[in-house]
């Protein structure tokens, strides 16, 4: 099982990053027979450098680089390393991703690529000093300095109009009438469409459903509910069907199995990390 621990971000990168996470296996005599790491969505992008003893795998199918960025995830994934298993996550807020590294957001979406492949930054340099310390504050300050290079090199800025329509969506629990929205940034409707896909990678409506799911999800994970249809109703879904078809669309599981299954593993961390 993972050991968690949530990393102070510099204040330099904090417009970009929204939370940085250390996952290291846990203490234990035996060896790791493998980790599974489900991801679910949330509204973010991120990066990861991964360092495990067989490699790990994105769906049983496609191995993953040593550092990698990800797009906005709408299908659930699966990754799975069959030894033990060390990651940091770079959490990006839901607009970064086209800001720091000047490609589409909407490219990446349900996709990830290799850090080294990006010709705009030094991805490959990246990869081999993370590799090369051998400590978690090293490769912490390793990552963070990349970053920082890449703000000033690219002369990353956010999108004040995209970091309004994501904060509200999210703030309202996906409720944020799309409309108003359009109205107050002064964008036609196609426009605003436009400029929300290439920065956040998905339709402003997809983004919504996204906020209303993990909404319920944080709700669903504390237990403090009688019936699903409580939940259901207190998120806008229009009955206790529509929730449990939307749950299922964005993890695989119905709620109540992924109560049952998961849903003790997964706090801060848009995943479920669980030994098998």
């Amino acid at each position: 099982m993972f050991r968690q621990q949530t990393i102070s971000i510099p204040e330099k990168l904090r417009a970009f990053v929204r939370h940085v996470w250390l996952l290291e296996p846990g203490a234990s005599s035996e060896p790791s027979t493998g980790n599974l790491l489900s991801i679910y969505a949330d509204g973010c992008p991120g990066m990861i450098f991964q360092h495990s003893e067989n490699g790990l795998l994105l769906n049983q199918k496609k191995a993953l680089s040593p550092v990698f960025l990800y797009g906005q995830t709408v299908a659930p994934i699966d990754m799975h390393s069959a030894g033990r298993l060390g990651m940091i996550v770079v959490s990006f807020h839901p607009y970064a991703l086209h800001s720091l590294f000047r490609v589409s957001a909407k490219e990446l979406t349900d996709d990830c690529l290799d850090i080294s492949l990006l010709s705009a930054v030094q991805g490959r340099l990246l990869r081999e000093l993370l590799w090369n310390t051998e400590t978690a504050p090293g490769r912490m300050r390793v990552l963070f300095e990349f970053l920082e290079q890449v703000v000033e090199k690219n002369k990353a800025v956010v999108d004040g109009g995209m970091v309004h329509a994501t904060c509200s969506l999210l703030q309202s629990n996906g409720k944020m009438p799309l409309p108003a929205l359009q109205r107050i940034l002064n964008l036609s409707p196609r426009t605003f469409e436009r400029r929300f896909e290439q920065y956040i990678g998905i339709s402003p409506k997809l983004f919504s459903r996204i906020s209303q799911f993990q909404a319920a999800l944080k709700h669903l994970q504390s237990g403090k509910f009688e019936k699903l249809s409580d939940i259901a109703y207190t998120y806008g879904y229009a009955d206790q069907s529509h929730f449990i078809r939307n749950f299922s669309r964005f993890t695989g599981l119905s709620p109540l199995r992924w109560q049952k299954h998961a849903g003790g593993d997964a706090e801060e961390f848009p995943g479920i990390a669980r030994s098998i």
